[in-house]
């Protein structure tokens, strides 16, 4: 993503050169198939292929139509105001777009996790991670500025208690005392009654 942001800045500032008539129109023509290769490497297939990298099978579907829906209703406003950006901007035109990128490429470097090597459950685990410890560090009054913005008290004393209660079952389940959800069947309710031999020889007649 960083290589096609990257690249994708070069192409719109060079374009915005061009138009300017420092170089060629067949530079721009070059930096135009510059600018749709690097899109296509990166930014382009995030909609079809990330989501199922960041996201649990069983929120798979419902995360890929909200993308592909974003992502078709941007395009449709790129091309709505494009015209209009080009009769107002004119040779400067593609640098909106440039400012754009420039802020995808502060965002995937500062924000942006890493998800190479890594399944979906790790990367939750990790989201869960980092932000408990930012409860945390609030809760603790070190970093008080966070406090309405990471979670409330209710939400950091619920998170501490399922970790908890996660311990407990892992100690039952070393000690093999976990009952996997299974409660005890109480045999005073399920005893059948004692019968004598001649009962159970005639049938109970």
């Amino acid at each position: 993503i960083l290589w096609s942001a990257g690249g994708m800045f070069v192409s719109s500032v060079m374009l915005v050169v061009c138009l300017l008539g420092y170089f060629s129109k067949m530079a721009s023509l070059f930096f135009v198939i510059s600018f749709v290769s690097f899109f296509e490497i990166g930014l382009g297939p995030i909609p079809w292929l990330i989501v199922a990298e960041m996201f649990e099978a069983k929120y798979v579907a419902t995360a890929m139509s909200a993308s592909c829906q974003l992502n078709w209703v941007c395009n449709f406003i790129v091309g709505l105001i494009f015209p209009y950006m080009q009769s107002s901007l004119g040779a400067f035109s593609f640098l909106p777009f440039a400012v754009v990128l420039l802020f995808t490429i502060i965002f995937v470097i500062v924000w942006l996790p890493e998800t190479k090597g890594t399944t979906p459950e790790e990367l939750r685990d990790d989201i869960v991670r980092s932000l408990s410890h930012l409860m945390l560090l609030s809760d603790d009054g070190s970093n008080e500025n966070h406090s309405s913005s990471v979670g409330n008290p209710i939400d950091i004393e619920w998170r501490r208690a399922m970790d908890d209660l996660k311990q407990q079952e892992e100690e039952d389940m070393k000690r093999g005392t976990y009952n996997y959800g299974f409660q005890p069947i109480n045999s005073n309710l399920v005893e059948a009654p004692e019968l004598d031999w001649q009962t159970r020889i005639t049938g109970g007649t």
